[in-house]
């Protein structure tokens, strides 16, 4: 088991907790930047994908149609329920919702994982939050196509095809193609950097581990970058969300990640450890989730008027919340329902096997899936 990566998850899903907590917090520069930050939860969880998928499929043979099968398993139960739960709210009680329509269409394309124009320059889907999940499934499909050559070249046509979709997404700026637009952003890049540290992971490690300085100062450097380039400006695009971040957020999670890499898996014996890993173990749940919870504290700080200082107390709540409500769906829905659709996997997926002993850090948000 990855533990470093899977706490790097528990820190990605959170970092897009903050994203969502400012509604609740006083406008300070301090509060700003913990917004403003927080979208790199989403470079890292990108990143931390396209390592996993290497890693996980660098040590047995894996079909194409095995690997989306896979995908889909881990991805569709949660996703799908939580869409329909926001449909039903649009349908049942519009005025909770501003930006989501019972809209038949748009249910069925954000079900299918294609990308549509929700709202005039807004490219979302019924669920908003599922916008990076159609980058994840994007990105599986082409990962998918290369597992029928050799390892070190699959990394090699996977990173080439982003690459030119991100070309020519910048060399027609403004295409009329939604989703020709929204699959050639710089984001998509990000996958090709965790997949580049997954290839080099060995050499990563032996050299890191004869230089034991090096994974601090990877470390520190990734971070510096990150509050560094946090003060460019994102160039600005003809659509939202913003996905021109692979230098001021792409770059330095990849650098955190290489630095998780370089160091010793942290022993999880200890309860700190533990919670986080499990935090990891969720983050996919609390992705997708988190938002319901700290949705209500926030109609309620409005219903209520509360004052700033309440409202910072309620954001400092929901931190805590959000992992217990998001611990719960991963127990009570996500892990039972992984469980049975695995039931009918072949043999060297039996407990004890190589497959299984991996499974915990084979998980989109980064990748928050399983294999």
């Amino acid at each position: 088991m990855l533990t470093n990566i899977q706490i790097l998850r528990a820190v990605a899903a959170y970092l897009v907790v903050f994203v969502h907590l400012r509604p609740l917090l006083p406008e300070t520069s301090v509060t700003t930047a913990l917004h403003d930050k927080g979208y790199s939860g989403v470079d890292l969880f990108f990143v931390i994908s396209g390592f996993i998928m290497v890693y996980t499929t660098s040590r047995r043979k894996v079909s194409a149609s095995e690997f989306v099968l896979n995908r889909v398993k881990r991805i569709v139960p949660l996703y799908y329920l939580t869409t329909f739960f926001v449909f039903v709210i649009a349908i049942s009680v519009p005025f909770f919702l501003r930006s989501s329509s019972p809209d038949f269409g748009a249910l069925l394309k954000s079900l299918a994982f294609v990308p549509f124009e929700k709202s005039p320059g807004r490219i979302y889907p019924i669920y908003y939050l599922g916008w990076t999940l159609n980058y994840e499934m994007f990105f599986y499909l082409i990962f998918a196509l290369s597992l029928s050559i050799w390892y070190e070249m699959r990394v090699a046509l996977c990173a080439t095809i982003i690459l030119g979709l991100v070309l020519f997404g910048l060399y027609i700026p403004s295409p009329g193609n939604v989703i020709l637009h929204f699959y050639s952003q710089p984001i998509m890049l990000d996958f090709s950097l965790g997949m580049i540290l997954a290839l080099f992971r060995d050499r990563i490690s032996a050299t890191m581990h004869r230089m034991s300085g090096l994974p601090w100062l990877t470390l520190s450097l990734g971070l510096g970058l990150l509050v560094a380039f946090s003060f460019l400006p994102i160039t600005s695009s003809v659509y939202d969300p913003p996905t021109n971040t692979l230098l001021t957020f792409g770059v330095p999670a990849a650098l955190i990640v290489m630095a998780a890499v370089g160091f010793d898996d942290v022993k999880t014996r200890g309860q700190p450890w533990q919670f986080l890993q499990e935090v990891g173990n969720a983050s996919y749940s609390i992705y997708l989730t988190h938002f319901f919870v700290v949705g209500v504290l926030i109609a309620f700080a409005n219903y209520a008027h509360l004052s700033p200082t309440l409202r910072t107390s309620l954001a400092v709540i929901a931190i805590p919340l959000t992992a217990i409500f998001g611990i719960g769906v991963y127990r009570v829905f996500e892990r039972p329902v992984m469980s049975l659709l695995e039931r009918r996997k072949p043999a060297d997926n039996a407990p004890g096997s190589t497959c299984q002993l991996k499974r915990s850090c084979n998980d989109p948000p980064g990748d928050l899936s399983r294999s």
